[in-house]
């Protein structure tokens, strides 16, 4: 329990990270705050799509 606890603690300082996913095993997965941004936008992408709007481009600002 300690070592895990331990590599928990480590893992966690390491770097900031915003956002987890569950998995159906039950395995949790942290998520840094670029792979939850990427995730958000492609749930927004996927809705817009679902209710009619047209495929939307890629920009680069």
């Amino acid at each position: 329990m300690t070592k895990k606890k331990t590599k928990l603690q480590t893992l966690l300082e390491s770097e900031p990270r915003v956002g987890f996913r569950i998995h159906s095993n039950g395995e949790v997965e942290v998520l840094t705050e670029a792979e939850t941004l990427a995730l958000v936008l492609r749930a927004i992408r996927e809705g817009m799509q679902r209710a009619g709007w047209s495929r939307l481009g890629r920009t680069l600002h």
